[in-house]
């Protein structure tokens, strides 16, 4: 039913007592309608199909309405508005080496965390005469979930005697999962609201708009001294979790005035029009380490891998938190007791190993907490 108040479908159960009403009007009050008659059956299965058609009616009517639609539906008013969702994206990391000199280490060669994320080579990589050298390495699995930490990446899935170690001294940055229909929903809103521009708003969505930056802060300096944090003046500083090095570089040009310097660690050279170079500056998010204790007090259902069924819980948990996001520990109980088996659970945390309680932890809004495998320790007893 469509009026001044939207579009309302009928159910099945209020489509058929319309029908039985309707047959009883035509046939007379005595007129068997019951779900054994014949009369019965055949409105039963003309108001199932009916209801069908109210249903397809009800998602024609909210495909166009962005705060409604759904699956292929929203991309295309997304792509109404230049906004398309983001596909699923493996992450990119820096590797160093250390080895034996001369050690080639070829295209496709992987490496892998200790929860068995899996980075494949996409550099050819000779080590110098100091035994040393990096090359760029793309995660096995389009997830955000390798976006690990630094110094995550530290087996070697291929031992070689000339082939010491291996570790990542950034995080890896660039993975995601396809775009979900709720983040992808929020993202067409930020760009409505403020397009691509200098004000601060202005430059988050257009921030907002590279595939893998899961969030991101601007700090600005609008006076003419060196502010507290030693921002120089007339100065923009922005902050982002994971995401390309030049696709943040890029959107950070497109969205920033002339004239205003731009603050940081990571330095991207883009050109203009005209063709002239300019170097755009930004940082990545500060990574805070989480220590994590758990103890845990078990069944005899516990499964044998409990213990890292745990610790992946806890760990998507605090690595899937944007920038600025307090750590809450409570928040891990569900993950914790979803492992069949676990009867009771303690969770502590902390920024140093000394200092974990039964705390939440505050991250300001340029931080982001992390965490590995190696940083979680769980202790089981048993209580069966």
């Amino acid at each position: 039913m469509l009026d001044e108040h939207g579009f309302r479908r009928k159910a099945y159960a209020e489509i058929l007592e319309e029908m039985e009403a309707k047959a009883k009007e035509l046939f007379g009050d005595d007129i068997q309608t019951t779900s054994h008659s014949t009369l019965g059956i055949f409105l039963r299965v003309v108001a199932w199909f009916l209801s069908l058609a109210q249903e397809l009616a009800e998602r024609v009517y909210n495909s166009g309405f962005i705060s409604k639609a759904t699956g292929v539906q929203l991309d295309r008013l997304g792509s109404n508005n230049g906004i398309t969702r983001n596909p699923a994206m493996p992450a990119l990391v820096t590797l160093e080496f250390t080895g034996k000199e001369g050690f080639v280490i070829e295209e496709g060669v992987q490496f892998k965390t200790s929860n068995e994320i899996i980075f494949e080579m996409i550099d050819v990589v000779t080590l110098d005469a100091d035994g040393k050298g990096s090359g760029q390495a793309v995660s096995a699995i389009y997830s955000s979930k390798a976006n690990v930490p630094a110094n995550a990446i530290t087996v070697i899935a291929e031992p070689s005697e000339d082939l010491y170690t291996v570790t990542n001294p950034a995080m890896a940055a660039g993975g995601s999962e396809l775009e979900t229909d709720s983040d992808f929903r929020e993202r067409i809103r930020v760009s409505l609201r403020a397009n691509p521009g200098p004000p601060t708003n202005g430059i988050i969505t257009a921030l907002s708009e590279v595939s893998s930056v899961r969030s991101a802060s601007v700090v600005e300096n609008n006076t003419m001294t060196t502010d507290a944090e030693g921002n120089p003046a007339k100065s923009v500083h922005v902050y982002c979790f994971s995401g390309i090095k030049e696709d943040i570089g890029n959107a950070v040009f497109e969205s920033v005035a002339a004239g205003i310097q731009t603050v940081g660690e990571q330095a991207v050279t883009v050109k203009d029009l005209s063709g002239f170079e300019h170097v755009v500056k930004f940082d990545y998010a500060e990574s805070t380490t989480i220590f994590v204790e758990v103890d845990v007090t078990v069944t005899a259902s516990f499964p044998e891998d409990g213990v890292n069924d745990i610790k992946q819980a806890v760990y998507n948990y605090i690595n899937g938190l944007n920038m600025g996001e307090t750590v809450v520990h409570s928040f891990m109980y569900p993950g914790i007791y979803a492992v069949e088996g676990v009867k009771i659970a303690i969770v502590k945390i902390g920024k140093t190993q000394a200092a974990v309680a039964s705390q939440n932890i505050v991250i300001s809004s340029k931080e982001v907490a992390q965490t590995t495998f190696e940083q979680i320790e769980v202790r089981v007893a048993d209580g069966s």
